[in-house]
């Protein structure tokens, strides 16, 4: 037997056409914990340590995930994060 016909009109892409477009990582969507630590440069662990410190998340289904903005909201909100190694490193003798 001979597979179907593309039922689309000409011009118009096939279904599989589509489903094959590739996605591009979009605000819109919900990040995971590794690509948050991907976005950050930090560890997984740091990302774990974050949380626990505020950084907003949410659990689907038992799942954690995160929202892009809220994530860059926080690190603008929380920018003195960062200036603890500074002190750190002021308190060693070390110039920045």
């Amino acid at each position: 037997m001979n597979p179907p016909a593309n039922s689309g009109t000409p011009g118009d892409p096939s279904i599989s056409e589509e489903i094959k477009t590739p996605t591009t990582d979009t605000d819109s969507d919900l990040w995971t914990s590794d690509r948050v630590a991907q976005y950050l440069h930090v560890s997984l662990k740091s990302v774990f340590n974050l949380r626990k410190k505020g950084l907003p998340f949410v659990k689907v289904g038992g799942a954690v995930r995160f929202v892009p903005q809220e994530v860059k909201d926080y690190l603008l909100i929380n920018h003195n994060l960062a200036s603890h190694r500074l002190r750190q490193a002021v308190r060693k003798g070390a110039a920045p």
